[in-house]
């Protein structure tokens, strides 16, 4: 235990750790910051002027006014919200005629509702979105959720043909999705989408901090006196790990803490309520409410998080310069968003590295509320869980191989 403390302390007091432990705090702040800040809306002065709200005001005033139509999204709640919208589309024209100020007052509040309608009521052949006018209220309210299920089938046939395997999948999936959804409008998308950006922006400073963990020490020649001592090589690697881990463990929990508690602060706990598939795609898979994908999101990263600076220890102890495995480990760490948009999509190179699970179009939300699947033979299997099995296959491997890389060490 002492020389764990020892090895904690060794690292914490690095002029580069409080640095970039800083840099993972103040980093936090922002990205939850942002998005607050791109929030804006319209409403009625009292004097019929339309006035535009920013930020915390646009959250504030969002809050009452989409109180009245939250709730479950009931096919009847559905078609009634229809049935207003086309109404008052017939009457102006389009709905770029309709005045502001009756746009505000009869139909913003519903629009977030009418989403899902475009995708469930979808051309069968082709994917298209539908236009609201197109759909009749009453085959919404006799059969909005088969449309949702249809429409994920065509959505199957469409991207899967040939892998009957993944169109079971996710047929069986969404069967267990809870219904009727649940809408609470509030956080928006890029709420989320700066989560990610945020796990990417720590996985880079931990990688930093990692890297000369043990490449440092074969540098300045202090290794080759601590390996003498009578804890040296296993304990000592085992020890400077485990040190090393804790280390990374509370800065992620203690930055994604900040960060997902100035957000929910901002935009309310009752946005949190909503269903998956009403903030992203109304045939996503995942039977989880926007608080559980959170949870997802930061067990998804801690895990990714693990996984690449596992890799990056093992190089720190094959490596014989910190720069060096900087390098390589930057290199690692950005390869699965450079593989996802050279293959165009999902594959094994994307999706079983390290940081799979961590990056910009190929992170961990996005694979899910996506539909990508990977195969072998007939076989398929569904993206977030190759990367979180890979993940967690990954750890304990390069944990394991940095322990002895650093026993089986020469010095040069």
């Amino acid at each position: 235990m002492r020389l764990f403390r020892l090895e904690v302390k060794r690292i914490i007091k690095s002029r580069r750790t409080l640095a970039l432990f800083a840099a993972a705090l103040f980093m936090s702040v922002v990205m939850a910051y942002l998005p607050v800040s791109f929030e804006s809306i319209n409403r009625l002065g009292e004097d019929g002027k339309i006035i535009e709200l920013d930020g915390l005001s646009a959250i504030r005033f969002k809050r009452d006014y989409y109180e009245k139509t939250a709730g479950d999204i009931t096919p009847g709640k559905l078609a009634e919200a229809l049935r207003t919208y086309q109404s008052y589309v017939k009457e102006y024209g389009t709905l770029n005629d309709v005045p502001l100020d009756i746009y505000i007052e009869n139909i913003m509040a519903i629009r977030p509702m009418l989403k899902g309608l475009t995708e469930a009521f979808a051309d069968p052949k082709t994917g298209a979105a539908a236009d609201l006018m197109d759909i009749d209220p009453v085959g919404v309210e006799q059969h909005f959720y088969e449309k949702c299920v249809s429409h994920l089938d065509d959505i199957m046939d469409l991207e899967q043909k040939e892998y009957e395997s993944a169109g079971q999948f996710a047929a069986d999936k969404y069967a267990d999705a809870d219904q009727p959804f649940y809408l609470y409008p509030g956080m928006s998308r890029d709420a989320f989408d700066y989560t990610t950006l945020y796990i990417l922006v720590l996985s880079i400073l931990c990688v930093a901090i990692a890297a000369p963990i043990f490449a440092n020490e074969y540098q300045t020649g202090s290794d080759s006196i601590l390996r003498c001592t009578k804890y040296g090589r296993m304990k000592l690697a085992v020890t400077r790990i485990l040190a090393a881990c804790c280390i990374f463990i509370i800065i992620f929990i203690l930055g994604m803490s900040i960060h997902l508690l100035i957000l929910n602060l901002a935009f309310g706990t009752d946005c949190l309520k909503t269903s998956f598939q009403m903030l992203f795609s109304i045939i996503n898979l995942p039977n989880i409410n926007l608080g559980q994908l959170q949870i997802i999101l930061v067990f998804a990263g801690l895990l990714s998080l693990l996984a690449t600076i596992s890799c990056t220890l093992f190089l720190s102890a094959r490596c014989r310069d910190s720069l060096t495995v900087l390098l390589i480990s930057i290199v690692v760490l950005f390869l699965p968003i450079f593989a996802h948009s050279a293959f165009a999509g999902a594959s094994w190179i994307s999706t079983v590295l390290p940081s799979a699970g961590i990056g910009m179009q190929n992170n961990f939300l996005y694979q899910l509320y996506n539909f990508n699947f990977l195969h072998i033979g007939e076989a398929s299997f569904w993206t977030p869980y190759v990367i979180l099995i890979s993940a967690a296959v990954e750890i304990p491997v390069f944990l394991f191989l940095a322990v002895r890389s650093y026993c089986k060490h020469q010095v040069a």
